[in-house]
């Protein structure tokens, strides 16, 4: 699956509409599921990550932060565990990190439909995924995109951006870099 993380040296930049998030609900270590549509009306950060993954662990107590200041004016976080060991670890690390959001954890398959990845994509993660609040993915990043290596700054514009923007308006194309599959 996801389990070796690989920096990939070429990049396709690739422009697209927004889109619909796809209906995939995310498994919990509870045995319940996280259903991202009970959160429209909210501006959702959907992290894609990994158990084993440093900048990933960072990445969860940022959304922490984030989700207590951002919370009460409509930001939900929800982090999703996507590598081989997902279904084992997501528990611990949660009781470990109490992120104060919901976490689970997706399968390839699962996986590669809500990031809507090609076939044998082998994206670097997280996968920081923006959806405002009518369920429209409107920005996509991967762990190797520029825009991620400002961190918190980048994260704190857009989710700001998408809180203040009017509801009524279009969803706008969005570009997102995606790695070369092989």
């Amino acid at each position: 699956m996801f389990s070796r993380l690989i920096v990939l040296s070429g990049l396709i930049a690739t422009a697209y509409a927004a889109r619909p998030l796809p209906d995939v609900p995310i498994p919990t270590p509870d045995g319940r599921q996280i259903d991202l549509k009970q959160y429209r009306g909210k501006v959702v950060t959907l992290a894609l990550i990994s158990t084993q993954c440093e900048e990933c662990i960072g990445l969860m107590g940022l959304l922490s932060t984030l989700q207590k200041q951002y919370g009460p004016r409509g930001m939900q976080a929800v982090v999703a565990a996507i590598n081989d060991d997902a279904r084992t670890e997501i528990g611990p690390l949660a009781q470990r990190y109490r992120p104060g959001y919901p976490v689970g954890f997706l399968d390839r398959d699962a996986a590669m439909k809500i990031a809507a990845l090609a076939p044998g994509t082998r994206p670097v993660v997280p996968i920081l995924m923006f959806i405002d609040r009518k369920g429209v993915v409107r920005f996509q990043y991967f762990g190797n995109d520029q825009p991620m290596k400002d961190g918190e700054k980048f994260i704190r514009t857009i989710m700001t951006g998408l809180i203040n923007e009017d509801p009524n308006k279009p969803a706008r194309t969005i570009t997102q870099q995606a790695p070369v599959p092989h």
